[in-house]
């Protein structure tokens, strides 16, 4: 492969990596967590991308500091690149699971795992056992190179195990993203294998970026900005899917109500009236499983879906008790207070959607 398509591929790869992470620092993000994911990843793709056509650049350049430089350049490529593969790792399970307790553990598991791994590669400078630079300045595979292949790809197959044990808690539209993912992934790493050159890598890779970029675009649009729940567009979609399901299944509806959010935005400010918002959100998310639904229906509207054999009085029971402890502690300087009312729809009953969440609503203003 000449100097020009080899620029084309990883180059070209790069600027999609800068567009995509200019595109999604200029964007509001409630969960900074998944942001800091991803710009590490994208950052890991374009140092590795970066160096991987300087070190081929300088392959073709005879010379002993040549090839004393390729050593370094190869060493940083191959460091970053292992970055790249389990930041992806850890975005993924992210992605997965939502849970940034889990995922931050996890990631002090790869922050040893790349200190290891970087020690190896200090090491290899002087024994070359992953990888050497010939006399010619080309690189080639030491004695250890399937080892390091090892290492490198390793996450890929740690991503299809986490999606396999965890079938429950990933929805089906994350799973398929996974398995894309995963796959165009998989594809970079065995054209690397096989054809010894990491020119292919990249169009892979930036590929596997940009479509789970989308889907994050995408579903930021159904995402409340305020809260980080769902909102009313998701709520739509998600009864739509309801009332279209061709079996019988009792869901049960929980609209809460904040009351009093008038009051407080008066006396305290619409920033400590927004932080009443989060608070309640924080108490919901808190008091139901991860199976079930909680979106901001609008305003000081909330509205929780789960299966009709879970206890309602048991979730609004959490609720209440949770909402008197943070009242009880003084934490803020206003109290919380709820309405609330509930019904049980039941799918493919003929019962119009619309018409059930009018008899919601009603029942609410009739507790008001």
């Amino acid at each position: 492969m000449n100097i020009i398509e080899y620029f084309n591929t990883s180059i070209g790869s790069c600027l999609i990596v800068i567009l995509i992470a200019v595109d999604y620092l200029r964007r509001y993000n409630t969960d900074n967590f998944q942001q800091k994911l991803l710009i590490v990843a994208l950052a890991a793709i374009f140092t590795s991308a970066i160096f991987d056509f300087t070190g081929f650049a300088l392959e073709r350049i005879p010379g002993e500091r040549v090839n004393t430089t390729l050593y370094y350049i190869w060493s940083i490529y191959l460091i970053a690149r292992n970055c790249c593969y389990y930041f992806g790792l850890i975005f993924i399970d992210y992605f997965a699971h939502g849970n940034t307790a889990r995922s931050k553990r996890f990631i002090k598991i790869v922050v040893v795992l790349m200190i290891l791994y970087t020690i190896t590669i200090l090491l290899n400078l002087k024994y070359g056992f992953y990888f050497y630079v010939s006399r010619d300045n080309m690189y080639m595979g030491g004695n250890l190179y399937i080892l390091q292949i090892f290492f490198s790809y390793l996450p890929i197959l740690l991503a299809l195990i986490d999606i396999t044990l965890a079938p429950k808690h990933i929805k089906r539209t994350q799973i398929l993203l996974i398995i894309f993912f995963i796959i165009l992934t998989a594809l970079g790493a065995a054209l690397d294998i096989i054809l010894r050159s990491t020119n292919l890598i990249w169009p892979c890779i930036t590929g596997a970026v940009l479509y789970i970029y989308f889907f994050i675009i995408r579903s930021a649009s159904k995402i409340d900005s305020l809260t980080g729940i769902g909102n009313r567009n998701y709520f739509y979609d998600y009864i739509n899917t309801l009332s279209n399901q061709s079996t019988k299944q009792d869901y049960a509806f929980i609209k809460i109500d904040l009351k009093r959010l008038g009051e407080i935005n008066s006396i305290f400010g619409h920033l400590v009236g927004d932080k009443a918002l989060r608070d309640i959100t924080a108490i919901i998310k808190g008091c139901i499983r991860y199976t079930d639904i909680a979106v901001r229906y609008g305003g000081d509207e909330f509205i929780i879906i789960t299966t009709a054999e879970n206890d309602i009085k048991r979730i609004i029971d959490r609720i209440n008790n949770s909402i008197a402890d943070q009242n009880k502690n003084n934490i803020r300087p206003y109290k919380l207070t709820i309405n609330y009312s509930y019904n049980i729809y039941i799918t493919n009953s003929g019962w119009e959607i619309q018409d059930f969440l009018t008899q919601l609503n009603s029942k609410m203003i009739k507790r008001k």
